[in-house]
């Protein structure tokens, strides 16, 4: 897009570049969107007019960064730090918990504690049980005699 017929004469010089005014008038945001859409895209294709706009800005027109901003980052990366050295601290901790596993079963303490005699456990009296099963089991029967007592009745 180095100059052709639908470009504003305006904005372009004869070499089909940025002129000094079409710059300034960018940089402060004085464009109209039309032509704003031009010297951008004229911008994006022109590496001699995107280094002149470069170029163009002062030290002092830079933006400077929000009040606080240094201090944010400085905490930010303290953090990492921190939250970096308690990742180590936790890395080695499950390590030493897997070495000092790996020694009780590779070791003979596990074999001992395997090959000890373990007293008989003995089985729990279920007397108490069975005759609770019994009793409810009478219950329920009752119940059902009842029943169908009562219905015979009606039916009758």
């Amino acid at each position: 897009m180095e100059g052709g017929d639908f470009v504003s004469t305006k904005l372009f010089d004869e070499n089909g570049h940025l002129t000094d005014i079409t710059i300034e008038a960018l940089k402060n945001g004085l464009l109209e969107d039309n032509k704003l859409i031009l010297v951008s895209d004229h911008i994006c294709n022109c590496e001699n007019c995107a280094s002149t706009f470069a170029d163009s800005f002062n030290d002092n027109e830079l933006a400077e960064a929000p009040l606080g901003f240094e201090e944010e980052i400085q905490g930010k990366i303290k953090n990492k730090k921190n939250s970096d050295l308690q990742f180590l601290f936790y890395s080695l901790r499950v390590s030493i918990a897997a070495c000092i596993a790996l020694v009780f079963v590779f070791s003979n303490t596990l074999n001992f504690a395997a090959n000890t005699k373990v007293t008989q456990i003995e089985s729990p009296n279920l007397s108490i049980v069975n005759s609770i099963n019994t009793d409810i089991s009478k219950f329920s029967q009752k119940i059902i005699d009842m029943e169908v007592f009562k219905n015979e009745k009606e039916t009758k």
